[in-house]
């Protein structure tokens, strides 16, 4: 009794698994100049390890996680928070708050398919005001300027990012303070997990191989 033609089609499906489906990331550290002060304080003042300088403006900051990492997305605008905002400002006359740079490490290799950020929108009140743009790895992202002062969430779809770190560049919209308060990225980490659609073509490959090994045994 020959193996079915169906059957030998199937037998190759044990070696697929589908890519896994897109998940949160998670940051390992990240690395920036810090924020400024202005009537409150800006400064990713939770990051940690701190050595001593996360509460000095534009001392720069890596190996740790803070603010941005921490799962706290503003809900207010920055006047709103007072000195406990959990915004990191950064102001244009600063070193490293000119179009700041924030480069977020992970554990291993991953693929990023989205990153979503949190900024304030103050529509220019106390300086601060949507970023102009961002860049994710090289890729641009133009941001409409909006009247409206709520805190914004923008999620970007980025071409497909498989690296162990990320560039964001902030680039300055109208005005001289951007403010952001969450980043995070969605994805893939590590090898693929097999789909339950790749579990099913397995079981039917294992199947196969089973049937096959019983013919040529009646043979």
């Amino acid at each position: 009794m020959a193996l079915s033609t169906w059957a030998r089609a199937l037998l190759p499906a044990v070696l697929v698994s589908l890519p896994a489906a897109a998940a949160p990331l998670t940051v390992s550290s990240y690395s920036m100049y810090n924020g400024a002060t202005g009537e409150y304080d800006y400064q990713d003042f939770i990051y940690t390890p701190c050595n001593s300088v996360c509460d000095v403006t534009s001392a720069f900051l890596s190996g740790g996680t803070g603010k941005l990492t921490d799962g706290d997305s503003p809900a207010l605008s920055w006047y709103e928070y007072g000195w406990s905002t959990p915004y990191v400002g950064w102001y244009s006359g600063y070193t490293g708050g000119s179009n700041p740079t924030i480069t977020f490490d992970f554990a291993d290799t991953v693929t990023v398919d989205s990153v979503t950020v949190w900024v304030d929108n103050s529509d220019g009140y106390g300086g601060v005001g949507l970023p102009g743009s961002v860049s994710i790895d090289g890729q641009n992202f133009t941001i409409a300027p909006d009247s409206d002062p709520d805190p914004r969430g923008y999620t970007f779809a980025v071409s497909p990012i498989t690296a162990d770190s990320v560039d964001l560049q902030f680039f300055q919209g109208d005005y001289p303070w951007i403010m952001v308060g969450e980043v995070s990225f969605d994805g893939a980490g590590g090898a693929a997990t097999p789909e339950p659609a790749a579990w099913a073509l397995m079981a039917c490959g294992v199947a196969c191989m089973w049937l096959r090994r019983r013919t040529s045994l009646q043979k």
